[in-house]
């Protein structure tokens, strides 16, 4: 399914919404977490060349390995990336059961104690429309850590022209929209402030379109409940 036009510009504006554009600086780590797009390893790995944290934990289980990568895991296939890039294996700690945000965190978490490691500050490296929801996740999830978030560096028409399918991305972008309001009433994660209710509506148009494919959460809030242990 191509998207129309007025599509593409309701997609342009969620993306906007969604993506935080914060400052990048020096911290103790750089957390990666995984998923289908391989962005987030080479905006890591660019951010490790940078200077900006001698370590980097690679979080991400086998839900959504990336297209085209032989690992078995969304991390493993990150990590392969970063190696390939120049960061030393040495410097890697990589996660592979995560299957979601929450356990992102809380899955990092435990391998951090595992290393022996309490670090205060991170900068975690996203995909460019989920930045929002994962620093309410982070808000929820390590209240007393500092969190930074980042992602590729690309304007949403270069995403677009990209390797993933415009369906699917419309889809990830109305799903984000969806969640942060479904996900913020269960409770789940912590936002500032309530989605505009126009970009509530936005989302809904483009889900009714047919962008469904991330629109409604694959897993029952219910499941992904706080009752993890806290990070």
């Amino acid at each position: 399914m191509n998207p129309r036009s007025a599509d593409l510009e309701i997609a342009s504006t969620l993306w906007d919404y969604l993506r935080l554009g914060q400052p990048v600086g020096p911290t103790d780590w750089i957390l990666v977490f995984g998923g289908h797009d391989l962005g987030v390893a080479h905006r890591a790995a660019e951010l490790y060349h940078d200077g900006v944290a001698k370590r980097v934990l690679v979080s991400g289980g086998a839900l959504h390995v990336p297209d085209g990568s032989a690992a078995t895991t969304e991390a493993e296939a990150i990590a392969e990336v970063l190696v390939d890039s120049g960061v030393p294996e040495h410097a890697l700690a990589i996660e592979r059961l995560a299957s979601n945000t929450s356990e992102n965190f809380w899955l990092s978490a435990e391998l951090l104690r595992d290393l022996g490691e309490d670090p205060h500050a991170f900068l975690v490296v996203q995909k460019p429309y989920a930045e929002r929801r994962t620093l309410a996740t982070a808000r929820r999830r390590w209240p007393n850590k500092e969190v930074r978030l980042t992602s590729e560096q690309v304007t949403f028409a270069n995403y677009l022209a990209g390797p993933i399918p415009a369906q699917r991305i419309l889809s990830m972008l109305a799903g984000e929209i969806i969640r942060l309001e479904s996900y913020a009433n269960s409770g789940l994660i912590e936002i500032d402030k309530p989605v505009p209710d126009p970009l509530l509506q936005a989302a809904r148009h483009l889900r009714d379109a047919g962008f469904d494919g991330r629109a409604e959460t694959a897993t029952p809030v219910a499941a992904l409940s706080l009752s993890s242990p806290p990070s």
